[in-house]
């Protein structure tokens, strides 16, 4: 009984824990208009690089969200200071090495990560998301390998066919970052990201019909259900 008593203690109070940091987003930047990017930001207690968050609308259904976020190589494209990407088969369909440009006088940046998709049955809201395994790849010279990451793609369909996109990051970035460079990277990295993202989906290419036509087929996509709603163009 004790156990069960300090499992439930326990529990209620990460649960707290949780509802009072996500009552400490910052405000950094207010959308201008619908399909533009509202981001937040927060610190970590410990970390030199805050947590930030965005929030974008766009006029695509999450068919070609996901086609985006799946064309791992083009990465590169629209990802904040992402200068190189590739998925590593060798380790699992859901497994990828991002490598990020150093922005002077930080150091370059590499992560491998593992991803995983889930669908609320009754939202059909889909998650995408991200953790590092920076143990899978030996570490490469004049790269910093991220020892840990969270991020989250939380792509929800709306009644009028757009999707509302919500990209969430904590990240450790290895190391002293300067107070300078890290309000910089929490302040553009969302903003840019979505941004970056939501100018990617003009390509036809990523206008699809079905999760079978995914550039990557991330493990769960079979089962999802997809909104009958069309591009809006």
């Amino acid at each position: 009984m004790k156990r069960i008593v300090i499992a439930l203690i326990t529990t209620l109070l990460c649960q707290l824990a949780s509802a009072s940091a996500s009552a400490n987003w910052e405000l950094v930047r207010e959308a201008k208009q619908r399909d533009d990017v509202k981001t937040w930001e927060r610190p970590v207690p410990g970390n030199s690089l805050n947590a930030f968050k965005g929030i974008i609308e766009v006029p695509h259904n999450m068919l070609t969200v996901l086609a985006v976020l799946g064309d791992i190589e083009k990465f590169p494209e629209w990802v904040y200071q992402c200068d190189g990407a590739n998925l590593l088969p060798e380790f699992g369909h859901d497994v990828a090495y991002v490598h990020i440009a150093g922005i002077w006088p930080v150091s370059a940046r590499d992560i491998v990560t593992r991803t995983k998709l889930s669908q609320d049955p009754n939202t059909l809201t889909i998650t995408m998301h991200s953790v590092a395994e920076p143990d899978l790849l030996p570490k490469q010279k004049g790269t910093v390998r991220l020892p840990a990451l969270d991020n989250s793609f939380v792509l929800e369909p709306m009644a009028d066919g757009w999707t509302r996109v919500t990209f969430e990051t904590f990240v450790d970035p290895g190391g002293f970052i300067p107070s300078w460079l890290a309000n910089v990277v929490a302040t553009r990295a969302p903003r840019d990201t979505l941004k970056g993202m939501y100018k990617m989906m003009a390509d036809e290419k990523y206008h699809i019909e079905s999760a079978e036509q995914l550039p990557e087929q991330f493990e769960g996509t079979e089962k999802m259900a997809f909104p009958d709603s069309k591009v809006i163009q």
